[in-house]
């Protein structure tokens, strides 16, 4: 079957083949199109099942209209929402989202990384993970288009969009603390990644400065690899511990989950004695009868930033490295 071209497009509608490739490209509006006449391009394009060759546009003009995003884990419901911000966000500025998760797999997230080059992406939005660095400093070495997400490597200078974890995590704990609680439990992934490395530092920082000891036995590591596993033999630790802990901070949303689904099943959870945070949410955790405290990341807004970032590169309007650091809303504190 004859692939469908913009000249079949023009030929139908009795138009220019260049008034028809500017609509497809989305420039409509700057090259002051009629919005009826760009419409009824559209329509046409979609009812002869055009499909646009990306990579033969991108030779053309040196421009796909794409962009790469490499997640950490699509199936964590944080990532899945700030790939949709990113990819509502590109969408204003008539760019389309191609994406792949890394699973939190530095070897996958190279391979992904390429793939995206190899499709000629106009730039790349990464939320990287261990053993990432080394690509990060490739892309550095090509002068590629990319703004990182989430987290960043201290030691690369790099564009990125994050979250104010230090600051989030220390006021969600500083919380706890002006609410009586003394013996406050901390479970965390042991990972290297800058995220949680500064909400740990957070968390110890709120204890000093209200003259609180760190106390090793009451925090727990556990791997992404055998989180669940890992999670509840946390738990399970915890609640053994004399004296007993009065609250369990959990550094991120799905940690939490676990952490819930462990004192649920175990039928160990006193409301009365027993308070949880969270340094994020799911949605349903404003459903829950039960008394924890949490912070919403700002996604959307995360989404919005890193595609500024890249669109700012890629129209070489970038001033230089950026970093955009947002903060925790703790309005939402249950």
């Amino acid at each position: 079957m004859k692939k469908v071209s913009l000249a079949d497009i023009s030929k139908e509608l009795g138009v220019s083949k260049t008034l028809v490739s500017f609509v497809m490209n989305g420039r409509a509006k700057e090259k002051r199109i009629n919005d009826e006449v760009a419409e009824k391009v559209l329509a046409k394009a979609k009812e002869l099942g055009y499909k646009a060759d990306y990579l033969a546009r991108a030779m053309r003009t040196g421009k796909s209209q794409t962009i790469g995003l490499v997640m950490a884990d699509i199936s964590n419901t944080f990532f899945s929402k700030l790939a949709r911000s990113i990819e509502n966000e590109a969408a204003e500025h008539g760019y389309n989202v191609i994406f792949g998760s890394s699973d939190e797999n530095h070897r996958k997230s190279g391979k992904l990384i390429d793939v995206f080059k190899d499709k000629r992406v106009d730039g790349l939005i990464i939320c990287p993970t261990i053993g990432d660095i080394t690509h990060i400093k490739k892309l550095n070495k090509e002068r590629y288009p990319y703004v990182l997400v989430d987290r960043y490597f201290n030691e690369v200078s790099s564009n990125h969009v994050v979250v104010d974890n230090y600051n989030g995590s220390f006021k969600i704990v500083e919380d706890q603390i002006q609410m009586g609680r003394k013996r406050i439990a901390f479970v965390n992934f042991n990972v290297e990644l800058i995220n949680m490395t500064e909400r740990f530092n957070g968390y110890i920082d709120a204890l000093k400065s209200y003259g609180y000891k760190y106390d090793s036995s009451i925090v727990k590591n556990v791997s992404f690899k055998n989180i669940e596993k890992e999670t509840y033999l946390a738990m399970k630790e915890l609640m053994k511990i004399t004296p007993k802990i009065d609250t369990i901070y959990f550094s991120n949303n799905r940690l939490a989950f676990l952490g819930i689904k462990y004192l649920f099943e175990n039928n160990t959870i006193n409301f009365k004695k027993l308070k949880l945070a969270s340094f994020d949410n799911y949605e349903f955790m404003h459903l829950l009868q039960v008394p924890i405290k949490f912070g919403v990341q700002p996604i959307e807004e995360l989404g919005k930033s890193a595609v500024d970032s890249i669109m700012k590169q890629i129209n070489e309007e970038s001033g230089g490295v950026e970093h955009v650091k947002l903060p925790l809303d703790i309005s939402f504190l249950n």
